[in-house]
């Protein structure tokens, strides 16, 4: 198995990732690290603490896409052994070894091609956002109005419920999945290539598309790894995604000026809103405080107010 790891300034995230490898994974496996121009000593890190490790040094952020093509076309070159590659994020960490059962579940299914585990953000929390079904206005109506969290196996939304299907341990085949922990054949070595056309975001959605044409893309819920979210940006910058989102729904209809992204944009603005509204009753009748989760979708809804066209 190869691990492929782009990193930006993060170092000590990187080392626990690093670390979590030499502690959990329990097969042979080899790192590729690829950094894209830290500033922080990342790369020296890498060099002098994981000496076996094949580290990759740009000058400058590519993105994660180009990075991620320069790991596939590195591997493509090279004789490192393997048969599976793994895409990693440099803020993710495993904590047991039942990636282990995912590595045994894909030796046995050749008609999957991709795969991602359970993503946990915090303690007993999982992540939103992970994987899903392609973007069109019934997969946001069903996620946002939360049809495919009531009724998953009626409404298939943009988003899936991880919690549902980890919690019925049901393995389901989907449309994309995010670069969190991308599990993959081996044969995506000369065969796929990462969207290089979307410096951030949107790119796990797009590359969706391109690993349809070789197999299944599946999500398995029997193995987990941690997501330790700590941006590099700001808090507004995280609007990025909601413009890459928009941009990638654009290019798949090719019509920039079409009425079906104003409609996509009033479904996630109104989405935003009702969140917004269940997070106020919830401090009514919660312990719990979620100012800073009300912060975040309010964040939202300014930035898709101000980009609609009224």
């Amino acid at each position: 198995m190869v691990f492929v790891i782009i990193t930006w300034n993060r170092k000590d995230r990187l080392r626990q990732c690093m670390d979590s490898l030499k502690q959990y994974i329990r097969i042979p496996f080899h790192s590729v690290v690829i950094d894209n121009g830290s500033t922080d000593g990342s790369a020296e890190m890498v060099d002098r603490e994981y000496p076996d490790a094949t580290l990759i040094r740009n000058a400058e952020n590519q993105g994660f896409s180009k990075a991620a093509n320069q790991g596939l076309d590195y591997l493509a070159q090279s004789d490192v052994p393997g048969d599976f590659v793994v895409f990693l994020n440099d803020d993710a960490v495993f904590k047991d070894d039942s990636l282990l059962r995912l590595f045994q579940y894909m030796k046995k299914s050749p008609d999957v091609y991709a795969a991602l585990p359970s993503v946990f953000s915090g303690p007993n929390q999982l992540q939103t956002g992970v994987g899903g079904y392609d973007l069109t206005l019934r997969t946001a109506f069903s996620y946002f109005f939360g049809l495919s969290v009531c009724f998953p196996y009626l409404f298939k939304g943009f988003f899936i419920p991880q919690a549902y299907y980890r919690k019925k341990r049901i393995i389901l085949e989907l449309d994309w999945i995010s670069g969190v922990c991308l599990f993959l054949k081996r044969e995506a070595v000369g065969q796929l290539r990462f969207p290089e056309d979307t410096f951030m975001y949107a790119e796990d959605v797009a590359l969706g598309q391109e690993i349809k044409k070789y197999g299944k893309i599946i999500y398995f819920p029997l193995a987990q790894v941690f997501h330790i979210k700590e941006k590099n940006s700001s808090p507004f910058h995280s609007c990025l995604w909601l413009d890459s989102v928009f941009q990638y729904y654009e290019q798949r209809i090719q019509e920039p000026r079409h009425s079906k992204i104003q409609i996509l944009k009033m479904i996630f603005l109104l989405g935003f809103l009702g969140r917004i509204l269940g997070y106020i009753l919830l401090d009514f009748f919660s312990r719990k405080e979620y100012k800073q989760k009300r912060a975040e979708l309010l964040n939202y809804t300014r930035h898709i107010w101000k980009g609609y066209e009224w």
